[in-house]
């Protein structure tokens, strides 16, 4: 700067010396030559004033039951009892009841059977003890020459059978138990029950139809709580996080909402008309209002709800993570390094580093509009600010 002034004071000397009234002036760090008065620059700055931003996620989505699945027969038969549509039911009470005459029938002749393995069971284990017993008697009679080899070999065939025999007893004895169990399970089938607290929403049967394995008998739904899923688009779903509040709008609840936070976020999208469009959902009790299954609501997701310092966007920068504005104090425009908080697309919170009342200085250039941009957005009006020609920015 020294050199600069000695360059200044060089050329006023040679002006001067020459009769020249010509006035210079600083701005910047260069010199400009400016006829009779010093040469101004005008600048634009708005008054910072407090405020909020709140930026949210909208989507629409429908009302369903927290849990919501068919009931289906686990066995063919002839229904003698069935819900009906709307019933409340309790988990373990019944909800489908069929003819379980023959089921009773058929469990008890397995378990017959099952007795009767038993019992063929402990005769072979005693049949297979006196065919060894026998054999280590023929074994020692054939060593001191009492009996032939032929004797010998016949005790040693019969403790073979009688192994044998034992095994397939074993064997009979796991068929028995196994039919038994089956048997069981096809009784316990002939009652369907309510696997959780929950209202019949539709029913397929009645008393006197016949329903075959597999085939849906019911639907039924928990209904204490009620889950609503919206869709968000892909350029809004990396906003959005698990916990975050959700406010809740439905015709049928007037003008009314419900608040809840975001419960689930689905982890891939699903591609919708060439968009790739993904879920958000939410749960509230169901006596929160007048909600039920079905019924159309929008979800409004906050992301970002703070107050503070509202200043146009395009006036503040950032470098690194680090965010800086110009104010004009003091006659001359300052940087300051700010903390900056909700961004709404076209203005900013400033949380720390900024007070009310401070001129923010904003762009003008680059086809930034003052009038629709910075001082309509943030409420403020634009104020020129002139700079001195002999002055430093």
């Amino acid at each position: 700067m020294k050199n600069k002034t000695k360059l200044l004071i060089a050329i006023l000397a040679v002006l001067l010396l020459g009769g020249a009234a010509v006035g210079f002036f600083w701005k910047g760090d260069t010199v400009e030559a400016a006829g009779d008065s010093p040469a101004e620059e005008q600048i634009a700055v708005i008054e910072a004033q407090s405020g909020k931003i709140s930026v949210s996620v909208e989507g629409p989505s429908r009302v369903e039951p927290y849990r919501l699945q068919d009931i289906r027969s686990q066995i063919s038969g002839s229904v003698t009892e069935a819900r009906l549509e709307g019933d409340e039911v309790g988990q373990g009470e019944v909800l489908v009841r069929f003819d379980d005459t023959d089921l009773r029938s058929a469990l008890r002749q397995a378990e017959l059977n099952l007795q009767q393995a038993r019992v063929d069971l402990e005769k072979a284990q005693l049949e297979l003890e006196e065919a060894e017993d026998d054999l280590a008697e023929k074994e020692s009679l054939f060593a001191s020459g009492s009996i032939t080899r032929d004797q010998r070999d016949a005790a040693r065939a019969a403790a073979r059978n009688a192994a044998l025999g034992l095994e397939g007893a074993r064997i009979r004895l796991s068929q028995g138990e196994l039919s038994r169990d089956l048997a069981q399970e096809a009784l316990n089938n002939a009652s369907v029950t309510a696997p959780y607290n929950g209202v019949v929403l539709a029913s397929n049967v009645s008393a006197g139809d016949v329903a075959s394995s597999n085939s849906v008998l019911m639907s039924f739904a928990d209904v204490s709580r009620l889950r609503l899923r919206a869709e968000v688009d892909e350029f809004d779903i990396g906003k959005v996080k698990i916990g975050m509040p959700v406010r809740i709008t439905a015709d049928a609840l007037g003008s009314e909402s419900l608040q809840s936070v975001v419960e689930r976020v689905s982890p891939a999208a699903e591609v919708v008309n060439n968009i790739s469009i993904f879920t958000v959902s939410t749960v509230i009790p169901a006596s929160d209002g007048g909600l039920r299954p079905g019924m159309s609501a929008d979800l409004t997701i906050l992301i970002s709800d703070d107050s503070g310092i509202i200043v146009p966007r395009t006036a503040v920068s950032s470098v690194r993570g680090r965010f800086y504005l110009d104010v004009w104090e003091n006659d001359e425009v300052v940087t300051k390094r700010v903390v900056a908080g909700a961004d709404d697309g076209t203005n900013v919170v400033i949380t720390e580093g900024l007070a009310e009342g401070e001129k923010v200085v904003v762009p003008t250039g680059g086809g930034f509009s003052l009038i629709s941009g910075a001082a309509e957005s943030a409420g403020t009006s634009i104020i020129p600010v002139t700079v001195p020609g002999s002055g430093g920015r």
